[in-house]
């Protein structure tokens, strides 16, 4: 049977780019590609859209509790050599139970991308607790994403009006707003622009202060 697979990294790493190469790659041989995103997702609308201008058009946009395992949506992937997610962050729980299922069932391969943590620093709600629960593998993308300082970002950090903030709601789609920006960083500077004024940062600041 095929494999459920979950691609991650920061914002910025390759992972729009790399679901796009993918699809070509398939296409080009012949073989038939649904691409499926959240409806969440409001940016492009029912496209994914890269940051270097490359898009494509979405096959399913699926709504908030919509299934994947209806008669309309089973019509769309049955015949498909291959089953690739974007934003997969932005899915339930349910939702990613039912694209194993349709990898180990049905033997299409899944290929999710997506974010493994929020602007908070915590996993990525749900659908992200759960993919890492079964996915068959589980890979960091050859992350180009670079923090501020010049290392590997891992970390994504929201800015508000330009001021670094680990508060608001988990979901908000950059470019849906103009006073959000996200940002990529490394473990240090997320701790030192967005951690900072936490109560464990703040306690430990004054304990290496009274060590010095």
């Amino acid at each position: 049977m095929a494999n459920m697979v979950f691609k991650y990294s920061a914002m910025n790493g390759g992972k729009t780019i790399n679901i796009l190469q993918t699809a070509y790659s398939y296409e080009s041989n012949g073989f038939k590609v649904v691409v499926i995103k959240s409806k969440k997702d409001t940016k492009g609308k029912n496209t994914i859209v890269s940051r270097n201008g490359m898009n494509r058009e979405v096959d399913v946009l699926l709504r908030e509790t919509e299934s994947l395992l209806t008669p309309k949506n089973y019509k769309i992937y049955y015949t498909a050599k291959v089953i690739l997610v974007d934003e997969v962050e932005l899915l339930n729980e349910s939702q990613i139970k039912e694209l194993w299922t349709i990898a180990h069932l049905i033997n299409i391969p899944v290929i999710c991308y997506g974010l493994k943590s929020n602007f908070k620093g915590d996993i990525f709600g749900e659908g992200v607790s759960q993919i890492f629960a079964i996915a068959d593998i589980v890979e960091e993308i050859g992350s180009s994403s670079l923090c501020l300082c010049g290392k590997k970002a891992t970390f994504n950090a929201r800015k508000i009006n330009d001021k670094f903030t680990d508060e608001g709601e988990i979901v908000v789609i950059d470019g849906s707003n103009d006073s959000v920006e996200y940002v990529p960083l490394c473990s240090d500077c997320y701790l030192k622009y967005v951690k900072i004024s936490s109560k464990e940062s703040k306690k430990l600041a004054e304990l290496v202060e009274k060590i010095r």
